[in-house]
């Protein structure tokens, strides 16, 4: 994937607005949290993605709380007002958007690299980690992914990239 293609999703001029509430909470989580560049699409991908499964589903938010002592920051103003929250719909939107451009291979080692993180900071998102690649297995194998798994993972595993990300799966 070249560079310049990479680039089309941040060049909609909706884009870093949809972004601006959430800025706060994901300040130290994404590389470049204020550009928000291609770079930092795996890990905004990664980041937005827990957001979501722990909006949607309150087991996997208590057994995170109950291992870090609290929710995350980010979850907490994706659910500030309840699980029908409208910056929920705000984060399937920009996973929908960003999703084409994250390479497997980048968010696979995205993915390692966060869960390995031991900071206060990423230790709350450790079970929304484990949620992904669980998922990502499952739908790299053909079966059903977890309920909460946001439709946009869901579309970006299922896809094109299904083989690709089998493989590479199965190869660490």
């Amino acid at each position: 994937m070249t560079d310049s293609f990479r680039r089309l999703a941040r060049l909609d001029e909706e884009f870093p607005g949809l972004l601006a509430a959430f800025k706060p909470a994901l300040k130290g989580l994404i590389p470049d949290d204020i550009n928000f560049t291609e770079d930092s699409y795996d890990e905004l991908f990664i980041i937005l993605a827990i957001a979501a499964y722990y909006a949607r589903d309150p087991k996997l938010r208590k057994q995170s709380a109950n291992r870090t002592g609290g929710n995350p920051k980010l979850v907490s103003v994706v659910m500030d007002e309840g699980p029908q929250d409208k910056d929920l719909a705000l984060v399937d939107r920009i996973l929908d958007r960003i999703a084409p451009y994250v390479p497997v291979s980048v968010l696979l080692a995205s993915l390692k690299t966060m869960r390995a993180n031991q900071d206060e900071l990423f230790k709350a998102y450790h079970q929304g980690i484990e949620r992904i690649t669980s998922d990502l297995f499952r739908i790299a194998a053909g079966f059903a992914p977890n309920t909460a798994c946001p439709a946009a993972l869901v579309k970006w595993a299922s896809g094109p990239l299904r083989a690709e990300i089998y493989e590479q799966l199965h190869k660490s």
